[in-house]
């Protein structure tokens, strides 16, 4: 292990008007290996330096160390081995991340000023992934398939209680209008925010008499529309959920037949016509023994780790003094 030093040097006035050559520097020596830095002829043990850390962090770090020995034993008990190709697999990728194209002697040259050392840094690096690894064996392993994730799972994969709506939309934002403007020229004070509320609405109430008399939507996306995300799909939404633009869009969805214009609905974005695509209607019973498969086979989340190391740790004859 190598150590930092630091040396206190006192520097007389001869000194300070002697010739830079008659300036030689000493050679570094390795200080013992109970020593972390020298300050003068003062020693700074590792033992002082561990008891300064203790009195200045306590027990902060302690429970990560246990969080990492609970998870070991459980493991132990469920019969789950650390897979070594895996391991290594992940620890060669994260290497590559945090070396971010540097030399090993330029890395290891980064790690000594931050105070770290490459021989712990691996260390450390390949004991947090273990028990990364470990950790979400043991979601698997404990998961339960409750009503609650399968309705979870349903409603992401089928639509809100089974229903998956398809949609697009011309949109007209007074926000756009505004910034036209003064890429046109207009000073912002002197923009009347009413008036271009107005014209975006005079705007989509053109769009949607065009539509009724028998108008191409995706044409009419291309003539009107100001969403630039829908308008590369012909106006198409890439996912909806309900609740998207407010209570007076979800309800306008929620009647409509598909192939049907809406009217002009406002939203905080501007003025809305909607045209339902598609509504496919799954039934929960049909589909609920694949969705179980999924949600036991599905990767643990931030919220399955915390949940099981909760338990853990609850479970756990766990004394601190």
């Amino acid at each position: 292990m190598k150590h930092l030093v630091f040396t206190l040097i006192t520097v007389s006035c001869s000194l300070l008007s002697a010739p830079l050559g008659a300036q030689e520097s000493k050679p570094e020596e390795a200080l013992p290996d109970d020593v972390v830095a020298m300050v003068g002829d003062i020693e700074i043990k590792l033992a002082a330096y561990k008891d300064f850390l203790w009195k200045r962090h306590g027990k902060r770090q302690l429970n990560q160390m246990i969080d990492h020995e609970l998870v070991k034993q459980a493991a132990m008990e469920y019969g789950i081995p650390l897979d070594e190709a895996a391991l290594q697999q992940a620890f060669d990728t994260r290497m590559e991340q945090n070396r971010k194209g540097r030399s090993l002697e330029d890395f290891r040259k980064s790690l000594r000023e931050a105070g770290q050392t490459y021989e712990y840094l691996l260390e450390n690096l390949r004991a947090d992934l273990a028990h990364e690894q470990l950790l979400d064996q043991l979601v698997l392993a404990t998961r339960v398939a409750t009503d609650q994730r399968i309705q979870r799972a349903f409603d992401s994969k089928y639509g809100a209680d089974g229903v998956k709506v398809r949609i697009r939309h011309v949109l007209v934002m007074p926000h756009f209008l505004r910034a036209e403007k003064i890429r046109a020229g207009a000073k912002p004070a002197e923009i009347d925010s009413a008036e271009l509320k107005l014209q975006a609405r005079a705007m989509a109430d053109a769009c949607l008499v065009e539509l009724q008399a028998g108008a191409d939507f995706p044409a009419m996306v291309e003539k009107y529309s100001h969403d630039q995300v829908s308008r590369q799909s012909q106006g198409e939404l890439p996912s909806y959920r309900p609740g998207l633009y407010g209570p007076a869009f979800t309800a306008a969805v929620a009647d409509q037949a598909v192939g049907q214009n809406s009217a002009v609905l406002e939203s905080g974005a501007g003025y809305h016509i909607v045209q339902v695509i598609e509504r496919k209607i799954t039934q929960l019973e049909d589909v609920r023994a694949s969705l179980v498969d999924e949600v036991m086979k599905a990767p643990a989340t931030w919220q399955d780790r915390e949940q099981v190391l909760a338990g853990l740790r609850e479970a756990g004859e766990i004394k601190l003094w």
